[in-house]
């Protein structure tokens, strides 16, 4: 009998790992097939690969990976008044910096909320998200702010909201100003610049940025997270975090081992 019942645990006990396995396996299939279609990188405040330089900053404005507001994990950009800016990637005032085509630029989405807007323009004053282009020497940004895009009078304080594909953006020329036609500002998505005469097909891409624009109250506070770049035919996400969190791979090789681990404590209280 204690030989059979050994041999019944042996059996169960494959039983056990096989099934482990085949759930890790599963696991790290989906995490591929996400991976090839969309990657996350993880920013952390001592990653370098977004920088908030201290030139950015004015009258007490800040942008810092912090929890104090986690978003998608442990952390998310916190952003103070009156004027801040996060860089990403490139640098947006190097023409030497060449990122790629603007025409290539499919997204450029992030995660935004609203804390505290002081007193600054307006009760719904959201943080803006900026692309940087030189064509022909001059530089310009495409900005998107919520007051061209539906969020003033519809934002509730401390939620969290996405930005989408086809918002619009304005676009600001160094030494020019905010593009208007006819008196009125152009607002367009990001197809439509690109589509448009005001840039000519060799327009390239020098920088990202996330922050909040000049003149914001020193109360003011926002949040940004999982700023989606679409560019040369990948999609990045670059989700803000505190430390470094465990990849879905580890995860499942984690959960495999516990699995292990609980059985091996199921034989010795059998033995």
């Amino acid at each position: 009998m204690l030989i059979f019942k050994h041999y019944k645990y042996r059996v169960n006990m494959g039983i056990i790992m096989k099934s482990a396995i085949k759930l890790a396996a599963a696991i790290l299939s989906i995490t591929a097939a996400t991976a090839a279609h969309a990657g996350v990188i993880t920013v952390t405040p001592s990653s370098g690969l977004w920088v908030n330089p201290p030139s950015e900053n004015s009258n007490g404005g800040s942008s810092t990976i912090t929890n104090t507001k986690a978003r998608s994990g442990n952390g998310s950009l916190e952003m103070t008044g009156d004027r801040t800016r996060m860089f990403g990637l490139g640098n947006p005032y190097s023409a030497a910096s060449n990122l790629g085509l603007l025409d290539q630029l499919s997204q450029l989405t992030f995660d935004w909320a609203l804390a505290n807007a002081g007193t600054a323009y307006s009760p719904d004053y959201t943080p803006a998200l900026r692309v940087t282009v030189f064509d022909k020497g001059v530089r310009s940004e495409l900005i998107w702010e919520g007051a061209y895009n539906g969020t003033y009078g519809n934002t509730t304080l401390g939620q969290w909201y996405t930005s989408g594909v086809n918002d619009m953006f304005y676009r600001n020329v160094s030494g020019q100003g905010v593009t208007l036609n006819n008196g009125s500002q152009v607002n367009m998505s990001l197809a439509g610049w690109e589509g448009s005469s005001y840039y000519s097909d060799a327009a390239y891409i020098s920088g990202f940025s996330v922050g909040v624009g000049s003149g914001a109250s020193p109360a003011y506070l926002a949040f940004a997270d999982n700023v989606t770049i679409g560019l040369n035919g990948v999609s990045t996400t670059y989700n803000f975090e505190t430390a470094n969190v465990p990849e879905p791979g580890s995860v499942a090789l984690l959960g495999l081992g516990l699995l292990g681990a609980a059985a091996a404590r199921r034989k010795r209280a059998k033995q």
